[in-house]
């Protein structure tokens, strides 16, 4: 059997890539000619970012088609490239953040939202630079406090990357996973990754309640400056408010705890 590129174009021309709902041919996906020796095939595929969420599906049903509509016989090497530069590396993140404030509570109600937000606007009132991060998968209450529930962040194309671009309000730069429609923690990666911040003095993270995955996720992303805890009155609020202490100040994480607010 010979092999010829027409033949692997058609095949792929059957794959559809759920991020335009078009087949690989008429997404512009395909960012070379096949390269053909015997039977085996090398195919470049371009995706838009490194983060693709249909990229290992995609990649995945490419090879399938060329084995069905082919031959099982040919032996598939795909290759993928990216429109947008990739993303810093973890440790990396945020260059041009000189402060990064985890505002924390050891359970839900406690007021953590309103300090966060209260927070960030006074020091955006000193005439510092803010970011503020919803990170609240369970609960993201920003867009109310900040009367921005309307709002939809664009992408800007900036340096070689799509970058999400934070809405601004009372001088702060704001990202909610409130935002987004199905928000996962994949989404919150985004958020801290592929935003938009550029340079700030201080960048608040309003953390959800408790000590989730979503904790570990910012403290093995970011390099965070210090914690704020916040905590009511109630002996079972202020256990919870050590629980939150602790993990702060586990040997592992080792973040310093600049202040317990309790509301």
């Amino acid at each position: 059997m010979t092999l010829y590129p027409k033949l692997i174009e058609e095949a792929l021309a059957t794959v559809i890539y759920p991020g335009t709902k078009k087949n690989l041919i008429e997404s512009e996906m395909l960012a070379d000619t096949p390269s053909i020796n015997g039977m085996k095939v090398k195919v470049v595929l371009l995706f838009p970012r490194d983060t693709d969420p249909f990229l290992k599906s995609t990649v995945k049903a490419a090879e399938a088609a060329i084995h069905y509509h082919i031959s099982k016989d040919v032996e598939v090497e795909i290759v993928t490239e990216f429109k947008s530069a990739p993303r810093p590396e973890v440790g990396k993140m945020l260059p041009q953040v000189k402060n990064v404030i985890a505002v924390s509570s050891g359970k839900g109600g406690v007021g953590k939202s309103t300090v966060s937000a209260n927070l960030a606007i006074a020091l955006a009132k000193l005439g510092y630079k803010v970011g503020l991060l919803d990170t609240d998968i369970f609960g993201p209450s920003m867009p109310k406090m900040f009367g921005v529930e309307e709002e939809r962040p664009y992408s800007v194309h900036k340096d070689g990357r799509d970058l999400i671009e934070p809405v601004e309000k009372y001088g702060v730069k704001l990202l909610s996973i409130g935002f987004f429609v199905s928000p996962t923690t994949a989404t919150l990666w985004q958020l801290i990754a592929d935003a938009d911040w550029g340079e700030l003095d201080y960048f608040i993270l309003d953390t959800p309640p408790g000590t989730s995955d979503i904790h570990l996720t910012l403290l093995q992303t970011l390099s965070i400056t210090g914690a704020v805890i916040v905590s009511t009155p109630q002996q079972v609020a202020l256990a919870d408010a050590r629980k939150g202490i602790d993990m702060y100040q586990n040997d592992k994480v080792n973040v310093p705890i600049l202040g317990l607010i309790e509301n």
